[in-house]
C-alpha cells in the first residue's frame, strides 16, 4: 500500500532483524505521506476558484494596477493649469450703429502649472487683442482679453458675438467669451434713399436731413459719393443735433452712374457714419438687358430679339448698331411709337481647346444722344 501512494520507502525488511526497524520505517512513511496528501489538497483546494472565478482574478490585478497609478494620477491633476474667467458674458447695453466699442474679458491661472494660450479666433466684426497665441500665464496670472467692436449699420434687438481661446487647460480646453449688444440708431438720416431723374431740375432731388436721436450735438467731417457724383456743400466746423443738407447731383456723371451712394462721416459718439443711396432713372431701359446663351456652337448661328424703350417718353432714333468684336449683326428693327425692335444675329467662333465662353458687347447708338452697350455671353455646349 505504501508503495502504490507513490511515496518511496527508505526502507525494506531484511533478515535477522527485529521487527521494531519495520514499524519506525512504516511510521516513517506514513508521515510523509499525509505530508504529501495535505500539499495535493491544499493546490486542488486553491484551482477551482482561479479556474471558475477568471474575471475576478482579472479584476483583482486591475485593482492592484489601478492602486499603483492612483499617486501618479493624482500628482498630474494637482499640477495642472485652470483658466477661470471672471465675467464670461458681456453685455454692452444698447449701441449705435456704424459705431466702435471696446472692453474685455479678464481671466485668472487658477492651477498649479504654466497657462499656455494655444490659439485665439476672432469673430465677425468683433477684433480680438491683448493676448496672443503661445502667451503663458503663470499660476496666480491674470491676464485681459481685449477686444474692438465695429457695430454695423443695420439695427438689431440682440445681437451676441463669440470669441474663444484654446487654451492646455484639460478641463476648458476651449474657452467662450461672449459679447452682446442692441443695435440702435443715434443718428437718423431722411430719405435713405434718393431717386433722380434725368430730365428733371437738380435731378429732381430734394434736402437730405441728419438729425441727432439722442440729443447728442456732432459735426459732419467728411462727405463722399459715388464717382463723385453728387456733391453737398457743408462746414465741418459747425456742430449742432441736425442738419439739412442740400445735394447737387452732376448732370453729366449721373447718366454713367445710375446706381450709388452719399456717405456722411460724423463726430456723433455713438454714430460714425450714415449712407444715403442713390438710383437714377436712366433714359433708356433695355430688355433683355443682358444676352446670355446657352450651349452655342460654331457654325450655328443664334437669333434673338431685342426691346429698347425710352423711360422719359421720348421719340427717339437709332443711329447705328454694331459690336466691339463684330459678332453680332442687326438683321431688322422696327419702331414702335417711344420703342425699337431688335433682331440680331450672333456668329459664334470657333472654339479654342480651353474656351468655354464667348462674349461680346452690342453697342445701339441714339442720334443725338448716349449709346446703349447691351452685353453678350454664350456658352460653349459639350462637343
Amino acid at each position: 500500500m505504501i508503495e502504490n501512494s507513490g511515496i518511496p520507502c527508505v526502507g525494506r525488511r531484511r533478515r535477522g532483524r527485529g521487527s521494531r526497524f519495520d514499524l519506525g520505517v512504516v511510521a516513517l512513511c506514513l508521515t510523509a505521506a499525509m505530508l504529501v496528501g495535505c500539499r495535493n489538497e491544499a493546490s486542488t483546494s486553491k484551482a477551482p476558484a482561479t479556474k471558475a472565478d477568471g474575471s475576478a482574478v482579472q479584476a483583482a490585478s486591475a485593482q492592484k494596477a489601478a492602486s499603483a497609478a492612483e499617486p501618479v494620477e493624482l500628482k498630474a491633476t494637482e499640477l495642472s493649469p485652470t483658466i477661470t474667467i471672471e465675467k464670461p458674458v458681456l453685455d454692452l447695453g444698447e449701441v449705435g450703429t456704424d459705431s466702435k466699442r471696446t472692453g474685455g474679458f479678464r481671466f485668472t491661472n487658477t492651477g498649479k502649472s504654466p497657462l499656455k494660450i494655444l490659439q485665439v479666433h476672432s469673430c465677425c466684426g468683433v477684433a480680438p487683442r491683448g493676448v496672443e497665441a503661445g502667451q503663458e500665464f503663470a499660476p496666480g496670472e491674470s491676464g485681459t482679453l481685449e477686444f474692438d467692436y465695429l457695430v454695423g449699420s443695420t439695427p438689431s434687438p440682440a445681437v451676441t458675438k463669440e470669441l474663444r481661446m484654446r487654451t492646455n487647460d484639460p478641463e476648458h480646453m476651449i474657452v467662450s467669451f461672449v459679447v452682446k449688444a442692441s443695435i440702435v440708431r443715434k443718428v437718423e438720416c431722411t430719405p435713405r434713399a434718393l431717386r433722380l431723374f434725368l430730365k428733371r431740375e437738380n435731378a429732381g432731388c430734394g434736402d437730405v436731413t441728419i438729425r441727432s436721436m439722442d440729443g447728442q450735438p456732432f459735426s459732419i467731417s467728411s462727405i463722399k459719393s459715388t464717382a463723385n457724383a453728387i456733391s453737398i456743400d457743408y462746414d465741418p466746423n459747425v456742430k449742432a443735433t441736425e442738419f439739412v443738407l442740400k445735394p447737387r447731383p452732376d448732370m453729366e456723371k449721373l447718366p454713367h452712374n445710375v446706381r450709388g451712394v452719399v456717405s456722411f462721416d460724423l463726430t456723433h459718439p455713438e454714430c460714425g457714419n450714415v449712407r444715403v443711396l442713390f438710383d437714377v432713372l436712366p433714359e433708356f431701359t433695355v430688355n433683355p438687358a443682358h444676352l446670355m446663351v446657352f450651349n452655342v456652337r460654331p457654325n450655328q448661328p443664334v437669333k434673338r430679339e431685342l426691346l429698347i424703350l425710352s423711360n422719359y417718353q421720348d421719340e427717339f432714333e437709332i443711329e447705328s448698331v454694331s459690336s466691339q468684336k463684330g459678332l453680332i449683326k442687326l438683321l431688322d428693327k422696327k419702331k414702335l411709337g417711344n420703342r425699337y425692335q431688335l433682331e440680331v444675329e450672333i456668329a459664334v467662333p470657333t472654339r479654342q481647346r480651353e474656351d468655354t465662353i464667348v462674349a461680346d458687347v452690342l453697342e445701339v447708338k441714339i442720334k443725338d444722344g448716349e449709346s446703349v452697350s447691351i452685353p453678350f455671353r454664350g456658352f460653349y455646349g459639350e462637343d
